[in-house]
C-alpha cells in the first residue's frame, strides 16, 4: 500500500469530527424547541435536531441539492453519525427537507439570534473584532427565469456596465458588513438587484448596532458604489466613525483643480516660519497631504473662507494619501468573504423561491462560516478564525 492510498480512521473522520465541533458550537437549543413544539398531533416524521443538523452540514460541506445530501448521507456513514443518524433507513427524504424549509422560515428570529451568539463568541476571541468595518454587496442568482418572473417575484433585475456592454441578471441582492481583519462577516441584509447599493450602507450598519452593544467601528470602508453624500455623513456623524469611501474620479478630479502653492516665508524671531492664505489641510490645495510645511502654517484670516469637499468633511486624513490607501486596501477584505461563502458556503447556489426562504438560506451560509471560526477559536487556532 502507497503512502497516498494509506489513511488512518482517525484521518476519515478528521472533517465529520470536525462537523459534530460545529454542532457543539451552534446554541440552537430555543430553535429545535419551538421547531419540536409545532408536532402536537400528526406523525411524528424525522427528527427535528436530525433535520437541522444535517441542514447545517449541507451548507458546511458545500453540498447543493437536496438529492446530493440524502445520497451522501445514505453512503457515508460517518457523516450519517455525526447527524444524528444511525440507520440508513432514518435518512430524511428530498420531500422532507422542502418541507422542513417551509416550517424553517416562520422561525428566521430564531436563525437570526444564533448568528448574533455566533458574532459574539468571535467578538470574545477577537479584541479587534469589528473595529475595522468593510461593507459591500454582491448579487445570488435566483432560482428563477428572468424571462418569466412571475416565478419569482421578490427577486429583481440587476444590470452592470462592462466593457462598452451591458449584463442583466435575475438575482437578489447580499449587502454585507465584514470584520477587515478576520474577515468574518459581523451583518448582513437581502434586497432585489436591482437596488442601489449606496442605500444599504446604513441600514445594514444599523442592523449590527441593533444586534450588538459593542459594534462601534473606528474605520468603515467601502467602494465607489457607496460614493454618496448621505454614505458619508451617516457614517461620520451617525455612526460617529471615519468613512474610508473611494469616490468617482470625475469628483476628486474637480476638487484638486486649484491654484498652485501659495505658502510665503515670514521671518520671525524664533526663526523663519512660513505663511498660507488657505486652511491648512485645504483638500482644494494641489499640494494637500504632500506639503512638508503643513505644522509651520501661520493662521490666517482667510483660513475659513474655503470648506473641504463631502468626502473629506469627516476624515483627519485626506484623500488619497497614504493613510487612506493603507485603509482602503483592506477594503477586498469584504471580496474575500464572498469569495469563500459562494466557493465553500454554496452562497451563489439558491434553490428556493422568495424573500424568507433566500434569507434563510444566507443566513446558515453565514452561519457555518462564522461557526467554523467559532470551532477554530475555541481549538486555539485564531489565525485559522478565517473560515
Amino acid at each position: 500500500m502507497t503512502q497516498q492510498q494509506y489513511t488512518t480512521a482517525r484521518e476519515r473522520r478528521g472533517p465529520f469530527d470536525e462537523l459534530q465541533r460545529l454542532f457543539q458550537a451552534l446554541d440552537d437549543g430555543d430553535l429545535v424547541a419551538a421547531l419540536q413544539a409545532t408536532r402536537w398531533t400528526g406523525r411524528p416524521g424525522y427528527p427535528i435536531r436530525v433535520m437541522w443538523r444535517t441542514l447545517v452540514a449541507s451548507f458546511y460541506l458545500g453540498i447543493i441539492h437536496d438529492t446530493d445530501l440524502v445520497r451522501a448521507l445514505r453512503s457515508n456513514p460517518l457523516m450519517a453519525s455525526a447527524c444524528g443518524i444511525q440507520r440508513p433507513k432514518d435518512v430524511p427524504s428530498k420531500f422532507a427537507y422542502c418541507r422542513f424549509r417551509k416550517k424553517l422560515i416562520t422561525f428566521n428570529d430564531l436563525v437570526a439570534k444564533i448568528l448574533s451568539q455566533c458574532v459574539e463568541t468571535l467578538k470574545d476571541a477577537l479584541p479587534d473584532f469589528g473595529a475595522t468595518v468593510a461593507v459591500d454587496a454582491t448579487d445570488v442568482r435566483a432560482w428563477a427565469n428572468g424571462l418569466h418572473q412571475e416565478t419569482d417575484p421578490d427577486a429583481g433585475t440587476g444590470a452592470k456596465h462592462k466593457s462598452s456592454r451591458r449584463f442583466y441578471w435575475y438575482a437578489y441582492k447580499v449587502h454585507l458588513a465584514a470584520d477587515a481583519i478576520s474577515e468574518l462577516p459581523i451583518s448582513f441584509t437581502v434586497t432585489r438587484a436591482n437596488v442601489y447599493d449606496g442605500k444599504h450602507l446604513a441600514p445594514v450598519l444599523k442592523e449590527a448596532q441593533r444586534q450588538y452593544d459593542w459594534f462601534q467601528p473606528a474605520h468603515v470602508l467601502a467602494d465607489k458604489g457607496y460614493d454618496a453624500k448621505a454614505c458619508f455623513q451617516f457614517v461620520g456623524e451617525d455612526m460617529q466613525a471615519i468613512p474610508v469611501i473611494d469616490v468617482q474620479k470625475t469628483r476628486a478630479k474637480k476638487a484638486r483643480d486649484a491654484r498652485p502653492c501659495e505658502a510665503m516665508p515670514v521671518i520671525t524671531p524664533t526663526g523663519t516660519h512660513y505663511r498660507c492664505e488657505r486652511l491648512p489641510y485645504d483638500p482644494l490645495c494641489t499640494r494637500f497631504g504632500k506639503c512638508p510645511l503643513l505644522p509651520m502654517f501661520v493662521d490666517s484670516p482667510l483660513n475659513q473662507a474655503t470648506a473641504a469637499p463631502y468626502f473629506e468633511q469627516y476624515s483627519p486624513f485626506p484623500y488619497g494619501s497614504k493613510e487612506w490607501k493603507t485603509l482602503y486596501n483592506k477594503r477586498v477584505s469584504v471580496e474575500r468573504v464572498f469569495g469563500r461563502l459562494k466557493g465553500y458556503r454554496k452562497l451563489n447556489a439558491i434553490r428556493t423561491r422568495g424573500m424568507a426562504k433566500v434569507w434563510l438560506h444566507v443566513a446558515l451560509s453565514v452561519l457555518t462560516m462564522n461557526a467554523a471560526a467559532v470551532v477554530n477559536a475555541a481549538s486555539g487556532n485564531v489565525r485559522k478564525c478565517v473560515a
